[in-house]
């Protein structure tokens, strides 16, 4: 099953609703897995973009990632995303295609 995604905060921060409207969602496969966070350096729930290829992912991964929300046909998954050593909370609408 195929997501439209729109990440809905830069570096913490809430976009703005004018810049959000315009912004274009990524259609990708969403993953979530219970493992172990290189990042956090523990165990917890992780949320990422399947990418098939061997590169790095496609955006950063949620960490302590949680299903906040659901409906029908979208999703919200909140987490933390960590973006040059520093570790930002993000929050992903997720609406199915």
């Amino acid at each position: 099953m195929y997501f439209l995604l729109v990440r809905r905060r830069e570096r913490g921060v809430a976009i703005p609703n004018e810049k959000l409207a315009k912004i274009k969602p990524l259609r990708a496969d969403v993953h979530i897995e219970y493992g172990h966070s290189k990042v956090l350096g523990r165990p917890c729930i992780e949320a990422w973009v399947f990418n098939p290829t061997p590169s790095n992912d496609i955006i950063p991964r949620l960490h302590d990632a949680c299903v906040n929300g659901m409906a029908q046909l979208g999703m919200n998954i909140t987490g933390f995303e960590e973006i040059d050593g520093v570790l930002y909370s993000q929050s992903w609408w997720c609406r199915v295609e």
